[in-house]
């Protein structure tokens, strides 16, 4: 069969383009503006350009002689250049950097000038006459005037050509000549501060290739995200009142009383000036944190904060010394929840992410957390998570915390809801600051000054990693897989019928943008061969050999052909399903008509006669014994077939996010609230977000995504991702009403994509304006190939209360089944300092040990500062 046969004309945007066409020229010729000339705008521009955006290669600097750098006087030292070869050498034995471009090297000319523009001169020179000393003895004494620092011949070398690595690497994503890239690198740079050497670092490499891209106007918004277990104050000191780079750090604190000590790393340090607000501290209180308090961290705080800083440049200090077994960091992440956080960031900046290498000093972690993070980059499937189970009292805290300091200054938080300043002894209305370090002062140990694991501990992580080595060997990439079969277009309304929106060009007109968007030779077609599905089927025995008596509707209608068209709908998914399972791809587009999500156990309804996804995910259940299978439908319409059909069935999340109009909208009057959550077994697996009264648009199922699905969808964890993909949100839709953008269906398909190793199928549903549609799908297959997917337009300048509604409806209802969802609570009011005692004694007991603070100055870090100093010395 030719598969270009059949295709009807794409979606009509001709006359539109005439008019666009005829203004500008008009425009051109008038010389003075008229005050009230309406302005044409092509709601689909933003769309076109996802044509042109195409996924690119991942680079790589390495820079050999950055190993001559090592501690003289302490070989045991953590932060060595075995470091720098374990990295490499499991990234060579995955066989990623032959995947990889690797990048022209060299030490710029320009690399004291760059370095200049974040360190003063004389830092730069001091470090240059202490490499020439040949006296081990006195370069020890030297760094015993830094906190945690050692010299030798080559430091100087190996810092500048470190800088330079990241610098030539942020160059190269910033100016397109690859889409992301990853620095192996050492020293490492974000402690390092404009005039002091400091934790290893000697230049502030990201700060360093930060500042050169905007100077060079390379960019104009850049996102870093430090990971590392420390507090990069380094780089926050550097960018501090600027807004042009948001700083998000995620470490360990303990109240000040982990290294760097300092009270700076807190919560409420959130930028001064121009930055207030773009310096965002997560600060974990406590020790053997897992996957699940990260991702709390991310989904609560990164990516609503980033999707709406919308930045053009992403650099990532990447630090792992939050993995598992290193002793600085004494947490428990897994080395797979690196991949995930590179997958889940891929849908900002157009995909321009450098990632630059920190700490981390547990080798095996290190490698393997290294090497999945490079595995992402280049489109790699990311390695199965355990489901999110608990998040840990305190980060829950310290989540509660950071939004409420940065509450008013990002739109994304107006999720939340504030208690009453009245409520001020309330426990859960206090927000509490507290400070219990103290700030080291030289000189500085230089020897035996850093945790070490016991060899036994060594031998268990040691271990531990081995096993999730052989978790992370799958593929780095498989074909993504698509059906389609001109028998699907026989299905008309019969001569005499009214017009139907359910109709076959909405099949070729998507098969038409596949093409103009180059995606359908890029993807592979499964022919579709007629199957027996009745042991699969959901619905009543012999319910499928009854649709030719189908009753004509307005939203049902039938011809000869019809029951052709449905059994090759369902037969193309099964296909599919066979086609991955079998390891030939990873991911597939079924196009497929009719839809199905409406139809019922034994009824056809709104344009659908079998549930094709229904049978699908009992294709999966009782053929390959899949225990988790997420289906997701975004149609506009609710799904109430596939509800109904899985409502007291554990083995299937249905999560529908859908216009609900207090139940006027259709299908009317069905339990589609967020009330009906399923039944016995299925109790807590269906997930309704409803939305009403307002006409919603990116923002708002943005924000779902980051708030309710991508929550629970971790919490679940699938094995196989279906997603009812109906389109008639999206703008223009003559059903829909909504005006969501086709680049924001791309953003969903590419949030769910780091879930069950990539395995997803999308599905079609509605989508009755064909250019909306098209290019809907169209986006959504770039997503699935890894193309970078284009940020919608104004995301968060408007947000619908009614949404903001449903999301607190919703979150706060399925905290009884997900915990994850308890950190969505009510934000605190009352700012109050917590006293640093050391030891109790009965005097302790007789003071006050909190104190409130003023509200109206709690971004003034110096008011807070000057208080905890005279509290905590107060008796």
């Amino acid at each position: 069969m030719d598969k270009k046969k059949g295709r009807g004309p794409g979606p009509s945007r001709q006359s539109l383009q005439s008019v666009i066409s005829k203004k500008k020229k008009e425009m051109e010729e008038k010389k003075e503006p008229d005050p009230d000339e309406t302005i044409v705008v092509d709601p689909y521009e933003n769309s076109e350009t996802s044509r042109l955006v195409t996924r690119g290669f991942t680079g790589i600097v390495h820079d050999p002689a950055v190993n001559t750098h090592r501690c003289e006087w302490d070989r045991e030292h953590p932060e060595n250049p075995e470091r720098l070869n374990r990295v490499i050498h499991t990234c060579l034995e995955y066989e990623y950097l032959g995947r990889c471009v690797d990048l022209q090297n060299i030490l710029r000319d320009d690399i004291f000038e760059r370095i200049s523009k974040k360190h003063s001169p004389e830092h730069f020179k001091r470090l240059q006459k202490l490499s020439i000393l040949n006296d081990v003895p006195s370069l020890e004494v030297e760094a015993s005037g830094f906190d945690s620092v050692y010299f030798n011949n080559f430091t100087f070398e190996a810092a500048s050509r470190a800088a330079s690595s990241v610098v030539n690497l942020v160059f190269a994503v910033a100016k397109g000549e690859v889409m992301n890239g990853m620095a192996f690198v050492r020293p490492p740079g974000h402690h390092a501060m404009a005039e002091e050497y400091n934790g290893y670092c000697y230049f502030n490499n990201v700060a360093i290739a930060a500042e050169a891209a905007l100077d060079d106007k390379l960019c104009s918004r850049i996102l870093i995200v430090d990971i590392d277990v420390h507090h990069g104050q380094g780089t926050q000191k550097m960018f501090y009142d600027r807004k042009d780079v948001l700083y998000f750090s995620i470490h360990r604190y303990e109240h000040g009383n982990f290294w760097p000590y300092l009270l700076e790393s807190n919560f409420n340090f959130i930028g001064q000036g121009d930055g207030l607000g773009y310096t965002v501290n997560v600060p974990l209180n406590t020790t053997g944190l897992i996957d699940d308090d990260y991702l709390a961290v991310v989904f609560n705080l990164l990516l609503p904060i980033s999707y709406e800083f919308n930045p053009d440049l992403i650099i990532m200090s990447a630090g792992y010394d939050a993995a598992i077994g290193c002793p600085e960091g004494k947490m428990n992440v897994t080395p797979g929840f690196y991949a995930h956080l590179t997958s889940l960031l891929h849908g900002l900046a157009k995909g321009k992410i450098a990632v630059v290498l920190e700490g981390g000093y547990f080798l095996p972690t290190l490698a393997e957390g290294a090497a999945c993070t490079l595995k992402a980059l280049l489109g790699g499937a990311c390695p199965v998570l355990e489901p999110i189970r608990s998040v840990h009292p305190m980060v829950r805290e310290t989540i509660q915390n950071v939004k409420r300091a940065l509450f008013g200054k990002w739109k994304c938080f107006q999720v939340c809801d504030l208690f009453s300043p009245a409520d001020s002894n309330d426990e859960e209305n206090l927000y509490k600051i507290g400070y219990f370090g103290a700030i080291e002062k030289p000189p500085f140990p230089t020897r035996n000054c850093y945790p070490k694991n016991p060899s036994v501990d060594n031998k268990f992580y040691d271990k531990l990693n081995s096993a999730l080595h052989e978790k992370y060997l799958a593929p780095v990439s498989a074909p993504v897989l698509y059906t389609f079969d001109e028998t699907m277009l026989l299905h008309t309304p019969q001569v005499g019928d009214v017009e139907r929106p359910e109709r076959p060009e909405r099949l070729t007109s998507i098969l038409k943008t596949f093409d103009e968007f180059g995606v359908e030779n890029r993807m592979k077609l499964v022919p579709i061969v007629e199957r027996e599905f009745e042991a699969y089927s959901p619905h009543a025995p012999g319910y499928y050999e009854s649709i030719p008596t189908s009753k004509q509707t307005k939203d049902v209608y039938v011809n000869d052909f019809t029951p052709g068209a449905v059994l090759y709908a369902v037969s193309g998914l099964l296909c599919l399903i066979d086609e991955i399972m079998a390891g030939k791809g990873c991911s597939g587009i079924a196009l497929i008509r009719p839809p199905g999500h409406h139809a019922e156990y034994d009824k056809p309804q709104g344009f659908c006669f079998l549930n094709n996804v229904a049978v699908a995910a009992n294709y999966f259940h009782i053929k390959y014994d899949f225990q988790r299978i997420l289906i997701v439908d975004f149609d506009i319409h609710h799904g109430n077939g596939t509800q109904s059909l899985f409502y007291t069935n554990p083995h299937v999340m249905y999560i529908s996010i859908h216009r609900d109009d207090d139940g006027k909208f259709f299908p009317a009057n069905s339990p589609r609230n967020y009330t009906y959550d399923g039944h016995g077994a299925g109790k807590g697996f269906n997930i309704n977000i409803p939305f009403n009264k307002d006409k919603m648009s990116d923002t708002e199922y943005i924000a779902v995504f980051h708030n309710i699905i991508l929550p629970a969808a971790y919490s679940y964890g699938p094995q196989v991702v279906l997603v009812s993909a109906g389109f008639d949100a999206g703008i223009n839709d003559p059903l829909g009403g909504y005006a969501v953008n086709p680049e924001t269906f791309g953003h969903m398909i590419a949030m769910l994509k780091p879930l069950a190793e990539g395995k997803m199928i999308i599905a079609l549903e509605g989508g009755y304006n064909l250019t909306t549609t098209s290019y809907g799908m169209g986006i959504c297959a770039k997503a699935l190939l890894g193309d970078p997917i284009v940020m919608p337009r104004d995301l968060y300048q408007r947000f619908s209360k009614e949404a903001i509604k449903t999301i607190r409806n919703v979150t706060k209802h399925f905290k009884q089944y997900y915990e994850i969802f308890a950190v969505n609570n009510t934000l605190p009011n009352v700012p109050v300092l917590l006293k640093h005692v050391e030891n109790f004694t009965e005097d302790v007991y007789s003071q006050e040990l909190s104190k409130k603070l003023d509200a109206t100055r709690i971004d003034d870090n110096q008011y807070v500062q000057d208080e905890i100093n005279a509290f905590n010395s107060s008796n």
